[in-house]
């Protein structure tokens, strides 16, 4: 029988045998040869703090109290967010895709994904419906570890084009997780005249570099927000934080130029008990966002009709076959399947070995 990658009720990685089903009329069968999945927003939904006693009305968008038992935030059935694979069974009704494509999209780590080829007219978010519309593109002559890292280049995108950031501006990404790597390269081909890169990681940094940032910047050991305004006139234009910190937005905010932008891009938890919002942020008038699409990926961009989901996630595959957003070194470990329950046990202790992980089976 075939495996798969699924979290516990204690929140550990383990490998389970699955039965594969009959296809519907409009899917195909995907033989899985790479996936990947996230760090931190899955840690950070783990960690579960922002609903402990609360719970999500959803009409009023709004957390109350609430005296239930906290569910589980994770879903045992969905740890992959990537995958590149090789189609073997279609479905009658399918029509664009044939058995021995090669083909990249939204995958789980398993050994096969089953995949709903149309795409409905109301984009639904991946893993929000049953059966999940998931979209997949021909793989073509792109690096099928460049073709991993198309569903975090969604959140990199989004947070650049939402906070508009300009050719000729000046950009600090706080936080060089896999999202704050491909930030850094998306800003550059936005046309960043002044590009900063905040990470204690040296790895990190030195990819930061090798995609795009002018300025790299440990924030152990030196004030970031200091060397970043001694180093530009008065600050940058745009700070992105990305990383899910408290400190690192702090530092994302004393960066802002007077009048400046910052974007809350990363998944933050827990209380914010040294956030200082009555300092920099405001005596220097800042805006801060946090990105549409990012947070709550079943709305579109703020500038839809023009974006929507798809177009965003069109766009990187068009970007990326043009061999412009591309990240070489950014998979980084290349794990078997097999192994990958040790590698995510590394992501929890010992992050810094991890840039973003890839399974191959």
């Amino acid at each position: 029988m075939p495996i798969k990658a699924i979290f516990n009720e204690d929140h550990e990685a383990v490998l389970r045998e699955y039965d594969e089903r009959p296809l519907q009329p409009n899917e195909v069968r995907i033989q899985t040869e790479y996936a990947s999945g996230k760090h931190g927003t899955t840690l950070h939904m783990m960690d579960g703090r922002n609903r402990q006693g609360q719970r999500w009305d959803e009409e009023n968008r709004l957390y109350i109290p609430t005296d239930e038992p906290d569910p589980d935030p994770v879903p045992d059935s969905l740890v992959g967010t990537s995958g590149v694979g090789v189609i073997i069974e279609a479905g009658a009704d399918v029509r664009d895709w044939r058995v021995g494509d090669r083909v990249f999209g939204f995958m789980d780590i398993s050994e096969t994904n089953v995949i709903t080829v149309d795409r409905p007219d109301d984009f639904i978010w991946p893993g929000f419906a049953e059966p999940s519309p998931w979209l997949i593109w021909e793989l073509g002559d792109l690096d099928p570890l460049d073709a991993l890292c198309f569903e975090p280049a969604y959140v990199a995108v989004n947070s650049v084009r939402e906070s508009n950031v300009r050719f000729g501006d000046a950009v600090a990404v706080v936080g060089l997780g896999a999202i704050g790597l491909l930030t850094i390269k998306v800003a550059a081909l936005a046309g960043a005249d002044v590009l900063f890169a905040v990470d204690p990681i040296a790895k990190r940094r030195k990819l930061a570099q090798d995609y795009g940032a002018h300025h790299v910047i440990d924030p152990f050991a030196c004030d970031a927000a200091l060397e970043i305004k001694e180093m530009t006139d008065g600050g940058v234009d745009v700070a992105i934080e990305i990383s899910g910190n408290y400190a690192a937005l702090d530092t994302a905010i004393r960066a802002a130029r007077f009048g400046g932008t910052v974007c809350q891009a990363g998944a933050i938890a827990g209380n914010a008990a040294e956030l200082w919002l009555g300092r920099e942020f405001l005596t220097n008038s800042l805006r801060m966002i946090v990105p549409r699409g990012n947070g709550a990926m079943e709305f579109a961009p703020s500038d839809y009709p023009l974006w929507d989901q798809y177009r965003v996630f069109d766009t990187i595959v068009s970007m990326m076959k043009q061999d412009k957003l591309t990240v070489p070194g950014l998979i980084d470990p290349l794990v078997s399947i097999e192994d990958f329950p040790e590698t995510f046990e590394l992501i929890k202790h010992n992050p810094s070995e991890v840039v973003k992980y890839g399974v191959r089976f």
